[in-house]
C-alpha cells in the first residue's frame, strides 16, 4: 500500500493563490520548501537562494531559473522511517 503526504513549510494560502493564478510558480514554491512522505521515506527539499527571484525567472525566462537553481543549490534530504 502506498502512503503519500506533503508538508509545505511556508504559507499555504500563497501556495493556493499561485496554484490558481500561475501554476509554474506554485510548483517552484512547492519544490523548494516541502517534505514529501512516501511510504517509509521522507524527502525534504530546501532552496538556499531567493525563492522570489526563482519564481520570477520561472515565468520570465525558464532557463535562467534553472541556472539559479543549480548555482544556489537545491538541498534534498532523505530520511527512512521504520515502524
Amino acid at each position: 500500500m502506498k502512503n503519500f503526504k506533503i508538508d509545505y513549510h511556508d504559507s499555504v494560502p500563497w501556495l493556493i493563490f499561485w496554484l490558481i493564478v500561475l501554476f509554474p510558480i506554485a510548483i517552484v514554491l512547492l519544490f523548494t520548501a516541502s517534505t514529501f512522505h512516501i511510504n517509509q521515506k521522507s524527502y525534504t527539499f530546501s532552496y538556499a537562494g531567493s525563492r522570489f527571484w526563482l519564481a520570477f525567472w520561472t515565468v520570465v525566462c525558464f532557463p535562467i531559473a534553472c541556472v539559479l537553481l543549480f548555482l544556489n543549490g537545491l538541498n534534498i534530504r532523505v530520511d527512512t522511517h521504520s515502524l
